[in-house]
């Protein structure tokens, strides 16, 4: 499995506890637009587009198939 190094610390990371972090950090954002755009009273319409929009693009970052780690020659 190929890993990544931690500059702070200089440890391996497994590739797969990167995609994890994509992924839940992708799925966080998501939450966040829900529930600012569960307030729509309270923020403007250019803004509440652009929320949607935003929301719109997570969802279709978190269907895309996670790439398998390719290993290392």
């Amino acid at each position: 499995m190929k890993s990544a190094f931690d500059t702070k610390r200089e440890v391996p990371v497994e590739q797969d506890a990167l995609t994890d972090f994509g992924r839940v950090s992708l799925e966080r954002l998501k939450l966040a637009a829900d529930v600012i755009l569960s307030e729509t009273d309270s923020i403007p319409d250019t803004l509440e587009t652009e929320l949607v929009l935003f929301r719109e693009r997570l969802e279709r970052a978190l269907l895309l198939p996670v790439k398998p780690a390719q290993s290392e020659s």
